[in-house]
């Protein structure tokens, strides 16, 4: 139940008590209001692992501790804590301390119970307008429900202005985040305290996720791409540097040879 990448410290310090209370929510909702925009039963990975018969995997106390507090796992080197923690590239999932033992039985009931079922078919390709996206992003094409742009409160590679510092920076939230399935998922139903509080009444309607994606794919590219320019530029520069060095050597060292051998000459023309 982890989440891969540095893109969610941020997320990690403002996620302590995600969507509605445990205790006001059935486990079905919960999952889907708190669990499913990371993970699916059945459905493959994706921003986090599949959760198809995790009751198998662990006991059921250590994994409702692991889901109240998943740090404190990692902080006492538990094996298979520490195995999750490097598959995320030693990132850890925000815990969910509303959810009580009592609430974390019923919790793994369900997803124990939706691990029975058939396999989830694959979800279709995420088809979105990347232009549109950015516009969506930059504001400049409102969301049907009235939610904020994203741009009041994140950056992204690609845009002509900067944006807020609110939240992280979303370059690479297309790679950090599992790609086209993982981003979407996490754009409909975003599991953090802030986003959460902003888009449960104004959520973003399955076409600006996928514009929104799509965008941010490009801008993944982008940052990519703009990671490899300083490199080939010092390069370039170092390639030309020793080119030019070689150059004003030679012109140096051949003046010396001349006129050492002309020294040579000269004493032996003397003898």
């Amino acid at each position: 139940m982890n989440h891969p990448g540095s893109f969610l410290v941020f997320l990690s310090v403002l996620s302590f008590a995600f969507g509605s209370p445990a205790s006001a929510a059935t486990p079905a909702q919960y999952f889907e209001q708190n669990c499913s925009s990371c993970h699916t039963v059945g459905g493959g990975p994706s921003v986090g692992p599949d959760l198809k018969n995790v009751t198998q995997r662990a006991s059921p106390q250590w994994l409702i501790e692991f889901i109240r507090n998943p740090e404190s796992k990692i902080a006492v080197k538990d094996p298979y804590a520490a195995k999750l923690a490097a598959e995320a590239q030693g990132m850890v999932m925000p815990g969910f301390p509303d959810v009580t033992p009592q609430f974390g039985e019923a919790l793994l009931a369900y997803i124990a119970e939706q691990s029975g079922k058939s396999s989830v078919s694959p979800e279709p390709a995420v088809v979105g307008d990347a232009v549109r996206g950015r516009d969506l992003f930059l504001g400049r094409r409102r969301l049907t429900n009235g939610a904020a742009a994203c741009i009041a409160c994140h950056q992204a590679s690609g845009l002509p202005v900067a944006g807020g510092r609110l939240g992280p920076n979303l370059s690479d939230a297309h790679q950090k985040l599992g790609g086209d399935r993982g981003l979407v998922s996490w754009l409909r139903n975003p599991p953090t305290k802030l986003m959460a509080t902003i888009f449960r009444e104004a959520p973003l309607n399955p076409d600006e996720a996928a514009d929104l994606t799509a965008f941010l794919r490009t801008s993944t590219e982008n940052a990519q791409q703009l990671n490899e320019v300083p490199l080939r530029r010092v390069q370039a520069l170092g390639f030309g540097g020793s080119l030019l060095a070689f150059v004003i050597a030679g012109v140096v060292w051949r003046g010396r040879l001349t006129g050492v051998r002309r020294q040579v000459l000269r004493k032996r023309g003397g003898q």
